[in-house]
C-alpha cells in the first residue's frame, strides 16, 4: 500500500511516499522497485546529473564505482541481495543503478566531503516515559526532498522494520520489531575510508535483521563499513553503542540507560581532525541543549532536532540559496525521533522547524 504524507509544502517538493511492504526478501523489493518506480526514475536522474557536474562521472562510470558493493553484500547477506535485485526488477533500473543510489555517500566521499547529519540518544533512564529514545536529523541536498520514502515492512524471512530512506534503498534510519534501533551521521577524518568495503545503508540494515542487541552490535566488525560513519546502535531494554568507523579501524563507546548523547560530524572518541566547522558548532549547540535538562520527552527531543540557532550552521539546517550551485548546498530533509519501546517512528516532511512532526507505528 502506498501513502503520501500530507504536507503545506506540496507546492515546492513532494511529500513522503509512505509504502507497506510484505512477502519475502525479492517480493517486497520487487515491491518497492515497481511502486516507487517513478520517484526512483527521478532519483536516477537527479545523480546523474549531480555526479557529471561535480564529479565528471559518466554513466557507465558512475555504474562501475556502484558495482564494487554488489559481491560485498551478497557476501554479507543473501537476503538483502535477493531484496536489491527485486528493487532493480520493479523499477527496471539495472542492478548497478540501483547500487549507485545506495551508494551516492560513497561515491560522493570519493572526491568531496560534507558535513551532514546529527543525532541523539536518550537512555531509558533519562526519558520521562522510561523508554530508550533516537532522534536523527537528515541532512543532504533539497532535490532529494521529491523522492524520501518511509517502509514498513512486514517480512517472512528477517524481523519487521520501519525505515526512512531514498526510494531505491532499502533503508536508512529505523528500527525493527524486537525494539532495536540504528541512526548515524558521516564523519570527516584524515582520509576518505574506513577499513571496510561494504555500503554503511547495507550494514544498518543488516543490524536491523537480527532479534538481539548483541548479535547486531557484531555487524560492524564482520561487516565493516566503506565510509568513514558514526553509528548509534541501541534497544529497547537500554542497550546501546557508538561506532566510529574511521581509517585507522573501528572505535566504540558503551552507552549507559542514564546518558544522553549525541552525534554530528567529528570524532568524539578517536584524534581523527575535522575540517568542518559546522559540525563543531553544531556539537556545541548540542551541549547547551542537552545540559542538565531534567527527564527529557519525546517532545524534548523534537526541540532539540527543530532547534534553527546559527542559521545555516544550526542543528535543523535551512537551505541557503546562495549556495545552490556547489556540492556544499544542504539541508535538514525531515527529522526523526524513535520510541525503541512503543515501536513507534514520529517524522516531519521536510524541515522540523516549520513542519509538525507525525507518527507512523510498526505494531497494527
Amino acid at each position: 500500500m502506498l501513502m503520501k504524507h500530507s504536507s503545506p509544502y506540496r507546492s515546492q517538493h513532494t511529500p513522503f511516499y509512505i509504502l507497506e511492504l510484505s512477502g519475502n526478501s525479492r517480493q517486497r523489493g520487487f515491491q518497492h522497485g515497481h511502486t516507487l518506480k517513478e520517484p526512483i526514475q527521478r532519483a536516477m536522474d537527479f545523480y546523474r546529473g549531480f555526479f557529471a557536474k561535480y564529479m565528471g562521472l559518466t554513466f557507465q562510470e558512475l555504474r562501475r564505482r556502484a558495482a564494487r558493493f554488489i559481491e560485498p553484500t551478497a557476501r554479507m547477506s543473501a537476503l538483502l541481495m535477493s531484496e536489491y535485485e527485486g528493487i532493480a526488477d520493479g523499477s527496471g533500473q539495472t542492478l548497478e543503478d540501483i547500487f549507485a543510489l545506495s551508494g551516492r555517500y560513497e561515491i560522493t566521499y570519493e572526491t568531496t566531503r560534507l558535513g551532514e547529519c546529527s543525532n541523539a540518544f536518550v537512555g531509558p533512564h533519562q526519558s520521562l516515559s522510561g523508554h530508550a529514545l533516537l532522534g536523527q536529523n537528515w541532512d543532504w541536498r533539497p532535490e532529494v526532498l521529491d523522492f524520501r520514502a518511509v517502509l514498513i515492512a512486514r517480512c517472512d524471512d528477517v524481523p519487521d522494520y520501519l525505515m526512512v530512506t531514498e526510494c531505491g534503498q532499502p533503508g536508512k534510519y529505523g528500527f525493527n520489531e524486537f525494539g532495536l534501533g540504528v541512526i548515524e551521521t558521516g564523519l570527516c577524518c584524515t582520509k576518505q575510508t574506513s577499513i571496510g568495503e561494504n555500503l554503511f545503508v547495507a550494514v544498518t540494515r543488516e543490524m536491523l535483521a537480527h532479534s538481539t542487541f548483541g548479535d547486531a552490535r557484531n555487524v560492524i566488525y564482520q561487516h565493516p563499513p566503506e565510509a568513514t560513519i558514526s553509528f548509534i546502535l541501541a534497544d529497547s531494554q537500554g542497550h546501546a553503542i557508538n561506532y566510529e568507523t574511521v581509517p585507522d579501524g573501528i572505535l566504540e563507546r558503551e552507552l549507559q540507560p542514564t546518558d544522553i548523547y549525541w552525534h554530528t560530524n567529528h570524532c568524539l572518541q578517536g584524534n581523527e581532525p575535522c575540517t568542518f566547522e559546522d559540525s563543531f558548532i553544531r556539537g556545541r549547540r548540542w551541549i547547551e541543549l542537552t545540559a542538565s535538562p531534567g527527564l527529557v520527552s519525546r517532545q524534548t527531543v523534537g526541540a532539540w532536532l527543530s532547534d534553527s540557532y546559527n542559521g545555516y550552521n544550526a542543528i535543523c539546517k535551512a537551505p541557503n540559496p546562495a549556495l545552490a550551485e556547489t556540492t556544499t548546498w544542504l539541508q535538514t530533509l525531515c527529522s526523526i525521533i524513535m520510541d525503541l519501546n512503543e515501536r513507534t517512528m514520529w517524522v516531519t516532511d521536510g524541515l522540523s522547524s516549520e513542519m509538525p512532526f507525525q507518527s507512523i507505528s510498526l505494531i497494527r
